[in-house]
């Protein structure tokens, strides 16, 4: 079985998964976070990304709706996203969120 996520994520490639969700899915900002954005990903990793878009969208819908949005592109990719509003992200942030804190100051913009 091949590995899920290889040493050496193509960024290019997560880039334009990024670029997708800016013109499709209206996401203002594209986090990469966890091992792959630090470049410890082993091959049971997952790519996650924190996605800032407001959608309208209830908070369950909208992973769904990314990995959608991606879907031909991120063939193969085990993406994680979390999908935050800018409100969303805003508060949590001003609340002392440590985990959103350490996605937004130490995650990779794509």
């Amino acid at each position: 079985m091949a590995p899920l996520v290889s040493a050496t994520v193509d960024r290019e490639r997560l880039k334009t998964i990024a670029d997708r969700l800016r013109h499709e899915y209206g996401a203002v900002r594209v986090i990469l976070f966890g091992s792959v954005a630090h470049n410890t990903a082993t091959e049971h990793s997952d790519i996650d990304l924190l996605v800032i878009a407001d959608t309208g969208e209830r908070f369950y819908e909208r992973s769904a709706s990314v990995l959608r949005v991606v879907r031909e592109l991120s063939y193969g990719l085990p993406l994680a996203p979390i999908v935050l509003s800018p409100q969303e992200l805003q508060t949590r942030l001003d609340r002392g969120d440590q985990f959103i804190a350490e996605v937004v100051g130490t995650g990779v913009d794509l």
